[in-house]
């Protein structure tokens, strides 16, 4: 099991890595672009070195995406983000979109020297997710909100994904995306998912809840009311 948060906003981050373990930051070009309109200015290569030289989630994972979708400009911002001889090339996890030029380029990457990490992203379907697991990716990455929008039950096909890695012994993990709130996290949790991301304020939710807080309060009244006598 392993907890993401899904943000490029720098601030944020801090906030959640100095409460909850996290295992690493993905990202993707729309994350970019939202913590660029809340006025960070940092350029996405920028926002990467940031992340990975980051005092509060030292020695974890940066999930970053390519922007173009022509195969070959793909290929080239893959291994563009950092030279992959570098200390950091091995906390780079590259999110591949699943699609024909996605797939491509994965195998182009795994083909190659450079020992890039991939993981596949807006894997919708069961076959998807068995194309990829096959050639040996670290995560496939679904939706958990965009496939309830898009009318699948998002748990049942979570559910379908990991009994088809679990029968086949696949060791690609499923990391579920999309995680609007902490129901979602625990649902996709018991659907079968190994890891989730989510944003900010939805992993700092997962540590609260009212029937604690209710439980605390009263701790503390009598905590109070025992020093007092």
């Amino acid at each position: 099991m392993a907890l993401y948060v899904d943000s490029a906003y720098l601030n944020d981050i801090t906030n959640v890595a100095q409460t909850v373990p996290l295992a690493g930051v993905t990202t993707n070009p729309s994350i970019l672009l939202a913590a660029r309109e809340r006025g960070q200015t940092l350029k996405p290569k920028e926002v990467l070195l940031a992340l990975l030289q980051h005092p509060n989630i030292d020695n974890v994972d940066i999930f970053v995406q390519p922007g173009a979708t022509d195969e070959e400009e793909m290929y080239q911002q893959v291994i563009g983000w950092v030279d992959p001889r570098s200390a950091y090339a091995r906390r780079l996890v590259h999110k591949i979109p699943m699609n024909h030029a996605g797939m491509r380029v994965a195998r182009r990457l795994i083909a190659s020297e450079m020992r890039i990490r991939i993981a596949f992203t807006a894997v919708t379907t069961v076959v998807q997710a068995y194309t990829a697991a096959i050639m040996g990716v670290e995560y496939v990455i679904p939706y958990y909100n965009r496939l309830e929008r898009s009318g699948i039950d998002a748990n049942e096909r979570i559910a379908e994904m990991a009994e088809v890695m679990h029968n086949h012994k696949l060791p690609t993990r499923i990391l579920v995306a999309s995680i609007k709130t902490a129901s979602d996290a625990r649902c996709a949790l018991l659907a079968g998912a190994h890891d989730i991301t989510a944003a900010p304020q939805v992993i700092l939710d997962m540590v609260s809840d009212p029937l604690t807080d209710e439980a605390i309060e009263k701790f503390s009244q009598d905590w109070n009311k025992m020093n007092k006598l």
